[in-house]
């Protein structure tokens, strides 16, 4: 029998021991007064993101029943605070019971200016030569 001469045929042959699990390690609890809820996760539409933004634009009858679920939600506030820091054209959907429309005249009311940048910005920053 000729001697194997491939190094890496005699060390994979060599590996008998199994591979063993790495031992779970216990992570501290933090406190609950320094963990920082999002208001996102108390919202009624959480989960029903079909109920709020449809694939199709065109059919607007989800809008009644989004706005149903808007009137008695806890965070319908932050909601909105939320949804004015985002241009109206670049808004779909229902948020805090507003259609994207309404948010821009809710904006326009409260003399409030998008914080975030448009995606047609963005496009024109990517696309400068």
């Amino acid at each position: 029998m000729e001697p194997d001469t491939n190094p890496l045929n005699r060390i994979t042959k060599n590996i008998r021991t199994p591979i063993q699990q790495p031992t779970p390690t216990k992570t501290p609890k933090t406190p609950p007064e320094t963990t920082t809820k999002h208001w996102s996760n108390d919202a009624l539409c959480k989960d029903k993101t079909h109920m709020m933004f449809p694939r199709e634009h065109k059919d607007l009858s989800y809008i009644s029943e989004a706005r149903r679920l808007c009137r008695q939600c806890p965070v319908r506030r932050e909601c909105l605070e939320y949804a004015l820091q985002f241009p109206a054209s670049d808004q779909h959907g229902v948020w805090a019971g507003l259609t994207p429309r309404q948010l821009d005249a809710e904006a326009k009311r409260r003399g409030v200016r998008a914080e975030k940048f448009t995606l047609a910005q963005v496009w024109s920053h990517l696309n400068r030569s």
